[in-house]
């Protein structure tokens, strides 16, 4: 456990030593902003619901985490350090689950500054904090899949714009396939029920029900599921790469 704290510091201070995670940080909270409050003018509206100010945050995440866990691995194999870590006192899954963390930390920390618009809101009309909770809930479940995702994709180059480009078309890939419409598409062909098996997939089929209010237990056990797959993946990397 102290291996994977040192190296968990170790990531946080590579992104906070740098513009990086600050720019990240801002352009995130300004994206969530300006859909909620300019494009889709929420205080013009005849019935707000502040539900609309998370419908876009599966595909926002998608794009976030895959921009916050490029250089995971990827500045690693460019700097050559990654051989220097392979060498350490510290075992494979240790260095897997402290970078994973120390992204995980980044989205949180991003998620938490959103707070702010809900705040804001329940300021001029009345919100359902139970929404809002289960709706923030949701975010760090789908966003675990995708910086997981992230991290593996990261292994594989050492540009972190390849990385990026890759990891975030497979996690709005990942997005889309939960969409209704793409389900209602996809049941035409092989009937409901697979159509429902393909959207399972999708972090959107279960972020729609984390956005009603409802923390339902198979939606976790699909983020859970799916992050702990790409770990592995990620950790059969870095193990092998000792070999």
């Amino acid at each position: 456990m102290k291996n994977m704290t040192t190296v968990y510091r170790r990531e946080l201070a590579a992104y906070f030593n740098s513009p990086i995670a600050y720019i990240f940080l801002i352009g995130f909270l300004l994206a969530v902003s300006t859909i909620f409050f300019v494009l889709r003018d929420f205080f013009a509206q005849t019935n707000p619901d502040v539900r609309a100010y998370f419908a876009w945050f599966p595909l926002l995440l998608a794009g976030f985490c895959s921009a916050v866990s490029m250089r995971l691995w990827a500045e690693e194999k460019r700097a050559g350090t990654i051989e220097l870590l392979s060498t350490w006192p510290v075992r494979a899954w240790e260095l897997v689950l402290a970078k994973y963390f120390a992204g995980l930390t980044i989205v949180v920390v991003a998620l938490i500054l959103t707070v702010v618009g809900p705040w804001s809101v329940s300021s001029t009309t009345d919100v359902d904090w139970g929404v809002i909770f289960s709706s923030y809930f949701g975010a760090v479940v789908i966003a675990s899949v995708y910086m997981a995702l992230g991290a593996w994709v990261s292994t594989f180059t050492h540009n972190q714009v390849v990385a990026l480009l890759v990891s975030c078309m497979i996690s709005v890939a990942l997005w889309g396939v939960g969409m209704p419409p793409f389900v209602r598409w996809v049941s035409k062909f092989g009937g409901v029920e697979f159509g429902n098996f393909v959207g399972w997939f999708g972090t959107e089929y279960h972020f729609q029900e984390f956005s009603k209010g409802l923390i339902n237990p198979v939606g976790l056990i699909y983020g859970v599921g799916m992050t702990a797959v790409f770990l592995v993946l990620n950790n059969l990397f870095v193990e092998g790469r000792k070999f």
